[in-house]
């Protein structure tokens, strides 16, 4: 195995598997209490989550179809795909 196979994230997720976090997302999390509890309950592999006043959003590990890094963020009381 080459060093880039294990630097590139494994998962790759369709368009509608991230409109599916998306919603789930809007329908559950709205604080960053939520947020947390919501994450650690989840089958998804976060590469980063980052939830402070000013700034909260997702990184997963994977990457779209499309081979694009996921970032999901909050913003104005709603989750959406910022990359």
């Amino acid at each position: 195995m080459s060093i880039s196979e294990l630097l590139e994230p494994s998962t790759t997720y369709s368009d509608a598997q991230i409109e599916e976090i998306l919603a789930d997302l809007n329908a559950n999390v709205r604080g960053l209490q939520s947020l947390h509890v919501w994450a650690s309950q989840q089958d998804l592999d976060i590469a980063r989550l980052t939830a402070g006043a000013n700034l909260t959003y997702i990184r997963l590990a994977g990457r779209d179809e499309h081979g694009h890094p996921i970032v999901l963020m909050l913003l104005d009381h709603v989750w959406e795909r910022a990359i």
